[in-house]
């Protein structure tokens, strides 16, 4: 299910939840599924193997298989919209701004919860973000180093660009369903669209966004966290560079591939007055988890020039 499907429907939570998934690129695509209580253990991918051929008379080998779980340990996010009585008396329209300020804050919750979505790190309040959750075996590395792809129509840059496309192509073929989405930094969309316009296809989502499309696959900026740093920068290191960034290649399902667990969906308060300040709490049980190994892969060492 979409959040803004299993969140509850009142207006105020809807309101909260749409303007969350207009910031984040996450959002939008996530698939989510409920659990109860703080935790589950939940079944990874069927590993059953088989298939092949057998003497007449003769028995196929033993296939005994045990099914494997992964933990979904649900963490707590959100926050709380604060707005001082005082500019009520002060003939400020308080449920105007209230409304105002709660939007902004749900669009900023949206843009945070996609970096740690990519760049969290398991501890007592943050889940493993998706940079920690691809398996090594799901990380492509076309070169010690990182590779430029270069601007340009010059024969170094032609082959900058097909080595670029065909890494593209390589690291969603590392899924075993194929790929839901895309997810670059802006540099390296606006690169892609630039090198393969051919290969592009452009199509409006339902927050009127136009998305680019490459070989039937969404892709996605994963863009700015609430104080405008990007979420997927070019300073990660690969070898003896450190201006590489990321792409990373998703499949999402309910319950299966990459998925996300929660309780409820977002839950969103209006708490009225609270001391001094008229209070709006939002808050969100979410854990990213990974039940298919070949849900996800990385296509690292990338560099735009």
């Amino acid at each position: 299910m979409k959040l803004n499907q299993i969140s509850a429907n009142d207006s105020l939570t809807q309101t909260v939840v749409n303007a969350m998934m207009s910031a984040s690129p996450v959002l939008m695509d996530a698939e989510f599924y409920a659990i109860s209580g703080n935790a589950e253990y939940a079944r990874k991918a069927a590993t059953a193997d088989g298939g092949a051929f057998r003497a007449l008379n003769s028995a196929h080998p033993a296939n005994q298989i045990d099914p494997e779980f992964v933990l979904a340990a649900l963490k707590i996010f959100g926050g709380k919209v604060e707005v001082d009585r005082a500019h009520e008396r002060r003939g400020k329209d308080i449920a105007s701004e209230r409304a105002r300020q709660l939007l902004q804050a749900a669009k900023n919750y949206g843009k945070n919860f996609t970096d740690k979505f990519f760049n969290a790190t398991v501890n007592a309040t943050d889940f493993d973000g998706l940079k920690a959750l691809v398996p090594n075996a799901q990380k492509l590395t076309p070169a010690a180093d990182g590779f430029e792809v270069m601007a340009g129509n010059d024969n170094a840059a032609k082959k900058s660009q097909q080595k670029f496309l065909e890494n593209l192509r390589n690291v969603k073929s590392m899924l075993s369903g194929g790929a839901s989405a895309l997810y670059m930094n802006m540099a390296v969309l606006n690169r892609l669209t630039a090198i393969a316009a051919d290969y592009i296809q452009w199509v409006k989502d339902e927050f009127g966004m136009m998305v680019p499309y490459f070989d039937g696959v969404p892709v996605r900026n994963a863009g700015l966290n609430s104080l405008g740093n990007a979420i997927l920068p070019g300073t990660e290191v690969c070898g003896n560079s450190a201006n590489t960034s990321s792409v990373f290649a998703v499949a999402w399902g309910e319950a299966s591939e990459l998925s996300v667990a929660t309780s409820v969906g977002v839950e969103a308060k209006d708490l009225g007055l609270v001391g001094v300040h008229y209070t709006h709490s939002i808050d969100f049980d979410a854990v990213p988890v990974l039940l298919n190994a070949k849900a996800v892969a990385q296509l690292q060492g990338i560099i735009i020039a």
